[in-house]
């Protein structure tokens, strides 16, 4: 049985972070990955098609804010960097009236954590493409440029970044975690180490959770803490609902072909360089829409994928419904091994506001066929925001720490108590960040 003073479960970007903090100041930590093989680092590719060996695939059931079909894949990165390694890269910050609901030291403690964060990845603005610059004409004055994590066409992810293994870290790939290991059982809310897929025990004076919204709470849900235990683990998720509009052929047609899935040595340009973000009125208040325009087809930088029209995304920024990751018992779970069940939410309010504004969308970027035309029917979609599913103030402490547990604590995007409106990576590592300085200033050991 190996040991150590903490074990950080899920080598993604929270527990690249968490790992290599926590070793610097002396402390001896083992990082636990289950994926064993590395993704690709040509930046701009998202390695998420049906070939991919770097990924879980989830399957959640949607509700009817994205527009009534029933599942959708969630693809979560099984590597080193974890989805940082392919997703978008894309880091913008949460504005501070995103963190009102986090509480009021929280602007501060973000700030901190983000400045941190960015002197490590060191993050690029890149210029704007041929449909982000159309989309930004039909929307004068509303768009914003999105930082990229690349440098020199390679992407950089959270564990190039921060090189935990070049801090002391045992990093270890290929170890699954099945639960939580209990000093005198369950009961006793006491976790010294984990269990392994394959039943080695790994002990630990503190075991740090960063294995992402989904699979966080599957561990802890598998472990007994859970409803049952009093920790509304799983409960009241959120994500951003999105619906993708078709392009007609040669809307915004660039100069050049980046045909980048079968380009073998530049990088591919970046999916998404610049958004439009608009705020319309609602029945309930404001509504938040982010307009994300897409550089290619989908196709195009997803390795294996079939391809698909030229589409822009339309996103709910602000949503009011709520969603829920669960034990796999009924429908849903992972595509692969029947993990947890991830229902999103279904509100008609947040149904009616994502309509409303797609149709708004496609009428001022003239793809609505004209006057009296058909506008395109969107395709429901979702942002791969999933946070929430251990919140702070629910499930565990300002300090991460689960409540009512000793040597447990949790430092991903699970603890966010509200999903900020923008992208979440640039957070998970700001809030990183922020947890692994409490976990170094509170050891007592």
């Amino acid at each position: 049985m190996h040991a150590a003073d903490v074990v950080v479960i899920g080598a993604g970007p929270a527990g690249c972070v968490m790992s290599r903090r926590l070793a610097e100041s002396g402390l001896d930590v083992i990082l636990l990955e289950a994926g064993s093989e590395r993704a690709p680092t040509r930046a701009g590719v998202l390695d998420i098609g049906p070939g991919s060996q770097v990924i879980t695939r989830h399957r959640a059931v949607l509700g009817s804010a994205t527009i009534g079909r029933t599942e959708v894949e969630l693809p979560r990165g099984r590597t080193l960097g974890g989805s940082g390694a392919v997703n978008g890269g894309y880091c913008t910050p949460a504005r501070p009236s995103d963190l009102v609901e986090w509480g009021p030291d929280w602007p501060r403690r973000y700030a901190v954590g983000l400045a941190r964060a960015a002197e490590r990845l060191r993050p690029r603005l890149v210029p704007a493409g041929p449909v982000a610059a159309r989309v930004a004409e039909a929307f004068p004055g509303r768009v914003s440029a999105i930082a990229q994590a690349r440098r020199d066409g390679r992407r950089v992810t959270a564990f190039d970044a921060w090189d935990p293994a070049g801090a002391g870290v045992r990093v270890v790939t290929g170890a699954t975690v099945r639960e939580l290991r209990w000093a005198g059982g369950r009961t006793s809310r006491r976790c010294d180490g984990v269990v392994l897929d394959d039943d080695e025990e790994i002990s630990a004076r503190e075991t740090i959770l960063c294995a992402g919204s989904i699979g966080t709470a599957a561990v802890l849900l598998n472990s007994g803490i859970g409803p049952d235990s009093g920790h509304p683990v799983g409960r009241s998720t959120q994500e951003h609902p999105e619906v993708l509009l078709d392009l007609p052929p040669d809307w915004a047609r660039p100069a050049s072909d980046p045909n980048t899935a079968s380009a073998s040595h530049s990088a591919a340009p970046p999916l998404l360089s610049h958004v439009v973000r608009l705020a319309l009125p609602g029945p309930t208040g404001v509504v938040e829409i982010e307009v994300r325009p897409y550089s290619v087809p989908m196709h195009r930088v997803i390795p294996g994928l079939a391809p698909q029209p030229h589409r822009i995304g339309v996103a709910l920024m602000n949503p009011v419904g709520r969603g829920e990751v669960g034990r796999g018992e009924v429908g849903g779970g992972n595509l692969r091994d029947g993990g947890p069940r991830v229902v999103l939410a279904d509100d008609p309010r947040d149904t009616a506001a994502l309509d409303r504004a797609a149709g708004l969308v496609a009428d001022r970027l003239g793809i609505s066929g004209g006057a009296g035309g058909l506008r395109p029917v969107p395709v429901p979609s979702t942002s791969q925001h999933l946070s929430g599913s251990a919140r702070i103030g629910e499930v565990v402490d300002d300090s991460g720490r689960v409540l009512g547990c000793e040597g447990l604590r949790v430092a991903d995007a699970s603890v966010f108590p509200a999903l900020p409106r923008c992208g979440p990576y640039y957070s998970v590592l700001a809030v990183a960040e922020d947890l692994a300085a409490r976990v170094i200033s509170g050891r007592s050991w």
